[in-house]
């Protein structure tokens, strides 16, 4: 599925991008400053990810921008809700930086949902690699109406 040259992941793990998008592209999954792999996960609601950061992602010289770490745990949290069967978008999203992260490095994710609430799908994601965590995030997700749904022209 994936042309990725820097990530290492079990390819038997990987998921497509579980959400419709738009027809011209997705902004992270198909990136040219990150290279971004979802992968299937045994726990319950969970979603891992694989990410690797090249230099056109940094902020602080030799470490990854704030806003793309933020992109990136969206997308991780977007993701897992959509492969669980909800459509959904972002209401809120917070994220907590705990360490810069260097670049051209690779790094695991986590999205898991921690409640479901009617239509109000709350999610959380990290960035973490074996030695520490380097950044996590909560979200608030809405899932979409049908009439939301149709209005965006997304098949189902």
């Amino acid at each position: 599925m994936s042309q990725k040259k820097h990530l290492k992941f079990d390819s038997s793990l990987e998921v497509a991008k579980p959400y419709p998008g738009d027809s011209q592209g997705a902004f992270l999954l198909a990136s040219s400053q990150l290279e971004m792999v979802l992968l299937k996960s045994s726990a319950h609601h969970e979603l891992n990810a694989e990410v690797w950061f090249s230099y056109a992602s940094a902020g602080p010289p030799g470490h990854v921008h704030g806003g793309c770490q933020a992109a990136v745990l969206d997308e991780v949290m977007g993701s897992t809700a959509w492969h669980h069967g909800y459509g959904v978008v972002a209401a809120k999203i917070e994220v907590e930086f705990l360490e810069m992260i260097p670049v051209k490095n690779q790094y695991s994710m986590r999205g898991r949902i921690t409640n479901i609430d009617k239509r109000k799908i709350f999610v959380e994601a990290e960035i973490y690699d074996n030695e520490k965590t380097y950044a996590k995030s909560t979200g608030l997700f809405i899932v979409l109406t049908k009439e939301q749904i149709d209005s965006l022209g997304i098949k189902k």
